[in-house]
């Protein structure tokens, strides 16, 4: 926020507007993505899980204001509860207040018109929103693959992803700052084990570093399916150099939205020698395992079913210890839960979660077929059904019913009656 008294010196003494410019003319827009009104929990990062929406209210009421944009400014009415007279009130001092506080109002306008999801390529992540307007009506899947790498505050290891339904925290970052480089911040929290993304052999990426750098290879949106993708490969390494010691060479994960009642999680992973691959998912309460393709994980009154399609053979296990935990006065119970694959080069997860109100009915039928060059998936959904093509190489040619791809992730939703409602591609 201090750049903001800068912003305004700027402009009174030389002319410049830092609201024209790209960056400050698009950021408002990172806060409405993240952070929907009614949403808590800040994404990734130090802190982050306790960050409500309404923290944001003293920047983006400036941003708003100064940048003239209304759909900021219904972001700050929506936060203000509806009492936000003065759109150019920040928070400083009186003085700082006064100026601003005679910018002429802005006329909010709604997110309608707006995308629900968006991708912010700058820092690697992206938010997957059924909606903008309420968080407590909707689901949010938010996926980092960083050029920043995991340095400083945002340690968070590349593809991983979170997920949050109707107001609630389902699948999430794990741990507690207890104090800035403990044995639990520094050992638990910036290693990978405690995000929900995938270790090797039990070794995660190369932490805390800003040379562990992830990229989103693909991104696409329509009003009801996103597509995200990203690459961690290289994170997986011993040496602080790029391929020194490297004992991953990819991991491509790739995130299916069908929004707002099913998560596709798709992994690709290769490794130079054989290895055991584990999927982590972390919660805050404890996962009910009946078997790989039937798992559950609770959240106040959300309910969130888990199936592992594949591999076919998975060790799962859970457990509520963090390792080492963090301080006796941090009272913090959550779970963890690891799915194992036997020894071998190569794997692919494919992963579907179903978050939804723990009162309705939701479908389960579910198909994976593994075909040459790939898999293709079969889902029941609540107004229909959705049918993936998901190729293990961009060479891969798949086709089924008629719908093919090649190379590309690809998704066909269709309505109860069988017509084709949408469709959606991105590659890799």
């Amino acid at each position: 926020e201090r750049f903001t008294w800068w912003a305004d010196v700027m402009k009174a003494a030389v002319g410049i507007d830092a609201y024209r410019k790209p960056f400050f003319s698009r950021t408002g827009y990172y806060a409405m993505y993240l952070m929907p009104p009614g949403k808590r929990d800040g994404g990734f990062g130090d802190l982050a899980s306790s960050r409500t929406a309404e923290a944001n209210l003293g920047l983006m009421r400036v941003f708003a204001a100064q940048a003239r944009n209304p759909h900021w400014q219904w972001y700050v009415n929506q936060l203000a509860g509806g009492r936000e007279k003065k759109p150019g009130l920040p928070t400083p001092g009186p003085y700082i207040a006064f100026l601003r506080g005679t910018l002429p109002a802005v006329e909010p306008k709604a997110p309608d018109d707006l995308p629900t999801s968006r991708v912010f390529r700058g820092t690697g992540q992206a938010y997957l929103n059924s909606t903008l307007v309420d968080a407590r009506s909707g689901v949010q899947v938010a996926f980092k693959s960083s050029p920043m790498g995991s340095q400083s505050h945002g340690y968070d290891a590349q593809n991983a992803f979170l997920l949050s339904a109707y107001g609630q925290r389902v699948l999430i970052s794990s741990g507690y700052r207890d104090i800035h480089g403990s044995e639990h911040h520094r050992r638990w929290m910036w290693s990978t084990r405690s995000v929900n993304s995938i270790t090797v052999d039990g070794r995660g990426q190369l932490p805390h570093s800003a040379g562990a750098t992830g990229r989103i290879t693909a991104f696409a949106t329509s009003k009801g399916l996103d597509i995200v993708a990203g690459e961690a490969g290289p994170c997986y390494r011993t040496g602080s150099r790029p391929g020194e010691g490297q004992f991953l060479d990819r991991f491509t994960r790739t995130l299916i939205f069908i929004k707002p009642e099913l998560v596709v999680v798709y992994d690709r992973l290769v490794a130079p020698k054989e290895s055991s691959f584990e999927f982590w998912l972390h919660a805050p309460a404890q996962f009910r395992v009946a078997g790989a393709q039937d798992i559950e994980v609770r959240s106040g009154e959300v309910s969130c079913p888990i199936a592992f399609l594949a591999p076919k053979e998975l060790k799962i296990v859970q457990t509520d210890q963090f390792d080492p935990p963090p301080r006796p006065r941090v009272k913090l119970h959550e779970w963890h839960l690891t799915a194992s694959t036997a020894k071998a080069r190569q794997a692919e997860f494919v992963v579907l979660l179903r978050p939804h109100r723990a009162e309705q009915p939701v479908p389960h039928r579910a198909e994976l077929n593994r075909v040459e060059g790939g898999y293709v998936l079969s889902a029941g959904i609540r107004d229909g059904r959705i049918l993936a093509l998901l190729p293990v190489e961009e060479s891969a040619v798949l086709s089924a019913e008629g719908f093919s791809t090649r190379g590309r992730v690809a998704i066909r939703r269709y309505t109860g009656d069988g017509a084709i409602a949408d469709t959606l591609a991105a590659g890799p």
